[in-house]
């Protein structure tokens, strides 16, 4: 077994640091597992540092900056020490155990095949740039995204990206695996991680408005008539005619995934897609629900709910379905 295959699900990283997320990839087939495990792993170390709050925004965009250096060209040694000593600031337990474990995840990236790793490598490159321009518009200060061309961006490079990497390690490990053509699959995948993304933003927009931090663009906020971006507001109905917008447009891009779903061929590949579709789409129904004339609330799919759904993906994912 690679160091690839085994490092992810054998360790119980991944389980440690993501609840839905491994639901999908441990039924991935075994070709794909291993770069889509690790491409997570090294995403979700590079999400960790850029969000411990107890460090400053500047140390955090460094460590960030580094982490790209060891994953473009080997420099390992300086950062996995930084990252062990950010873990000391990590409440999360899996998330601390995973900074702790870096050089396993690099080491397996330097155990990939080319191929593998010039994807995984290019996604990292993405997803890091994303999450630094996330620093550098919040990490000191309370602020916001100016237009939807800028939270487009945001989304393309956090998650939309991701997409695309899914699709060419699929199309390199399962060359026959999908019925629709590269560029076609590369363009449904990119919309389907934009519509998670977005729905990952409205579910968490009260925490974030909490700590200063505005994801819908200001612009058409104000030509709602949101005059400050005070939280908690003194009138809601504004926010929620932006929100309802995006809740729409979330909805939209995730009918992406269900294209990308029933164009796959395995029924593995298919279940790993139509999962989290279905508990995003469980997410926006929930937040569609919420009244508005009252605050934003979290939204969160329950584990019975999760395990429905993971029956319902299971059955649509079989032939004939």
């Amino acid at each position: 077994m690679t160091p690839t295959a085994a490092l992810p699900l054998h360790t119980g990283l991944l389980a440690a640091v993501s609840r839905s997320f491994y639901l999908s990839l441990r039924v991935l087939p075994r070709a794909v597992r291993g770069p889509l495990s690790l491409g997570y792993l090294l995403a979700r170390a590079a999400d960790t540092i850029a969000d411990v709050p107890a460090r400053p925004a500047a140390e955090r965009l460094a460590l960030l900056a580094a982490l790209e250096g060891a994953i473009l060209r080997g420099e390992g040694e300086n950062v996995c020490a930084a990252a062990a000593d950010f873990s000391s600031d990590v409440n999360h337990d899996g998330e601390r155990t995973l900074l702790q474990r870096l050089p396993e995840c690099l080491a397996a990236l330097r155990a990939c095949g080319p191929v593998d790793a010039g994807l995984i490598r290019t996604v990292l490159t993405r997803i890091i740039r994303g999450q630094s321009l996330d620093l550098q518009r919040f990490g000191a200060s309370a602020g916001s995204l100016t237009t939807s061309d800028e939270l487009d961006e945001y989304t393309w490079l956090v998650a939309g990206c991701v997409g695309e990497f899914w699709t060419e390690v699929c199309r390199h490990h399962v060359p026959d695996g999908a019925t629709l053509p590269r560029e076609e699959m590369r363009e449904l995948g990119t919309q389907f991680g934009k519509g998670l993304q977005l729905v990952n933003i409205l579910r968490d927009q009260p925490g974030d408005m909490a700590q200063g931090r505005c994801y819908l663009p200001a612009d058409e906020l104000r030509a709602a008539g949101v005059t400050d971006f005070t939280w908690p507001a003194a009138d809601w109905k504004p926010w929620h005619t932006v929100r309802h917008r995006w809740l729409v447009t979330a909805r939209d891009s995730l009918q992406a995934g269900r294209t990308y779903a029933g164009a796959l061929k395995s029924v593995r590949l298919k279940f790993a897609v139509l999962l989290p579709l279905l508990i995003g789409e469980a997410t926006l129904d929930l937040l569609t629900a919420q009244p508005d004339n009252s605050a934003p609330v979290p939204a969160k799919v329950t584990r019975p709910v999760v395990k429905r759904l993971m029956l319902r993906a299971l059955w649509k994912s079989l032939p004939g379905a």
